[in-house]
């Protein structure tokens, strides 16, 4: 399964949030929110490039640099612009907000959305 670019990615990723890829904290009025780790590990996961992370009023918040570009499919969650920090974070910090069995999870429903597409 490939995609041709991250915004090719995010038109199935935003289809394959559910509960079982943020236990406890899935909104089903707003599906994107508390995704940014695992959709941001996910996206590491199919494009390689960094993980980068800024600060908001909810926490930590984690997007992707892909060949030199910004992207933040996990943005939706947000009702005000977000204060872009460009931290560079790693695998492992995003991992501390997002289990092996979350990203598994996004994965696999990634590939049930692609599919069906």
């Amino acid at each position: 399964m490939t995609f041709s670019s991250p915004a090719d990615f995010y038109h199935v990723v935003k289809r394959a949030w559910s509960a079982e890829t943020i236990p406890d904290a899935f909104d089903s009025a707003n599906p994107c929110r508390n995704q940014c780790a695992v959709t941001a590990l996910a996206t590491q996961h199919f494009f390689g490039g960094d993980i980068f992370k800024t600060a908001t009023k909810g926490g930590t918040h984690f997007y992707n640099r892909i060949d030199g570009r910004f992207w933040d499919l996990a943005a939706d969650q947000f009702d005000e612009p977000i204060p872009y920090d460009n931290s560079p974070s790693s695998i492992g910090e995003a991992h501390e907000h997002a289990t092996p069995a979350q990203l598994a999870a996004l994965l696999a429903n990634v590939a049930r959305v692609h599919q069906e597409a």
